[in-house]
């Protein structure tokens, strides 16, 4: 059923999600040429998937998507480069294709269409699509987490907090979505309060797992406390103790004991994000090489959400070794696949220094 748009824009966050939306253009040359554009189409989500934005881009031009379709993965690949401005611009394009009826596909494009106006810095824009957003779907727990992440932004305080707690009274047992409110108001100057958020985790609920405790003690920097309930189920087996315990004895400084408890959480399987933090571990010993290692493990694991950390930190440990030439080579590759990387821009013009 189709619902009238005549309000403003409204918008959600949400990760990389791409699931087909847009509608396929039948074909007039038989089933052969129809099973044909659909192999090229799907080839363009692959594309994307696999973080190879020029080519995805360069293919969609070639394809006979539905107009909407086709602005949103062309502002998918724009936000993969880091190209903001453009990526708005092909999302609002897209929206402007609905015809005045809100469909599926129009929450999916608002939904990139938010990341790319909080990368902008619009936080004003923001901020009314989330108010619109939470008035038309108030049982959204994540929508009202994040329009007080917007607050925030905006330096709106008390406002925050009223969408913090709504968020909370929506999902009471979301203990990812009190960490990241914690996580949210010590960056921005309110850590004291972001704590009352954890302590109520720990007080509040006595059927906690250690897991879940000592990973909310590591995020308030109880590191100590956090490897006594993290050590207890260590012998569980499970990456994502593993990752916690080290993280927290990669807190203390103790770089030598954690890079072992990295290790062997390797061996219980293949981990980007464990190669991840082994390398950057690595890098505070001062063992280049053994960094450069990691780095290179975790990029064939092929865990796209990491590829880009695991590139640039690779460059990284090039420059420490003092290998400028190779360092220089991954980084001009690494500028042409996310041009909007200030950083690496930064880093790029070091490198050619050298």
């Amino acid at each position: 059923m189709h619902k009238c748009f005549t309000g403003l824009l409204f918008i959600l966050i949400c990760g990389f999600a791409l699931t087909g939306c847009g509608g396929r253009a039948a074909s007039s040359s038989g089933a052969d040429t129809e099973e044909a554009l659909a192999v090229e189409e799907e080839t363009v989500y692959t594309l994307i998937e696999d973080m190879k934005y020029e080519e995805a881009l360069a293919l969609l031009e070639t394809l006979d998507l539905d107009a909407q379709e086709s602005l949103r993965v062309a502002g998918i690949c724009y936000m993969g480069q880091g190209l903001y401005e453009q990526a708005v611009e092909a999302f609002e394009e897209a929206l402007a294709q609905n015809g005045g009826f809100l469909h599926e596909i129009d929450y999916d494009i608002n939904r990139y269409l938010a990341v790319s106006y909080n990368k902008l810095g619009e936080y004003e824009k923001a901020e009314q699509v989330y108010a619109a957003i939470c008035a038309l779907q108030p049982g959204d727990a994540d929508a009202w987490y994040l329009h007080g992440v917007t607050y925030l932004e905006l330096g709106h305080y008390e406002d925050a907090v009223g969408c913090f707690d709504t968020a909370v009274e929506l999902s009471p047992t979301d203990y990812d979505l009190m960490i990241s409110i914690y996580q949210a108001l010590a960056q921005y100057g309110y850590r004291a309060l972001g704590e009352e958020y954890i302590a109520d985790i720990l007080d509040s609920d006595d059927s906690i797992s250690d897991y879940d405790r000592g990973r909310v003690l590591y995020y308030t920097g109880e590191y100590s406390q956090a490897i006594v309930y993290l050590e207890k189920i260590k012998s569980q087996g499970t990456q994502d103790v593993i990752l916690y315990l080290a993280m927290s004895y990669e807190a203390l400084g103790d770089y030598n004991y954690a890079a072992n408890v990295y290790t062997s959480g390797l061996e219980l399987g293949e981990s980007a994000v464990l190669y991840n933090q082994l390398g950057l571990c690595q890098l505070k010993r001062g063992l280049y090489e053994e960094a450069l290692e990691a780095f290179t493990l975790g990029l064939s694991c092929n865990d796209n959400s990491l590829r880009q950390s695991l590139r640039f930190n690779q460059i990284t440990a090039y420059e420490m070794l003092g290998d400028f030439t190779t360092a220089k080579e991954l980084m001009e590759t690494y500028i042409s696949d996310y041009p909007g990387d200030e950083e690496a821009q930064r880093e790029a013009l070091f490198l050619e220094s050298r």
